[in-house]
């Protein structure tokens, strides 16, 4: 459920006017994070999220560190300058 909120809070930050961001054709458009499902990490692959950090205490897998020290797993996002998803590891 987090997943789905960040990715809806991302298309509209990046695409506030429904026009922005897309990959492939405007008829059926992959907004900023809906064109990079499932990547969290480097050398990403369907079934593989990619490289990402393990927490000590829980193992729970993680990619970015928030206030006070709170994990969090975020989804690469596309970047129109490279035609790749990006990711923060």
């Amino acid at each position: 459920m987090v997943i789905n909120l960040a990715t809806v809070l991302a298309g509209t930050v990046v695409n506030p006017y429904n026009n922005g961001y897309f990959q492939g054709p405007a008829e059926a458009p992959l907004e900023a994070v809906s064109a990079c499902t499932g990547i969290f990490g480097k050398g990403a692959f369907p079934g593989y999220p990619g490289k990402v950090l393990m927490g000590k205490t829980t193992g729970a897998s993680y990619n970015a560190v928030g206030v006070n020290g709170r994990k969090y797993l975020l989804p690469a996002m596309w970047d129109p300058q490279t035609s790749t998803c990006k990711t923060l590891l």
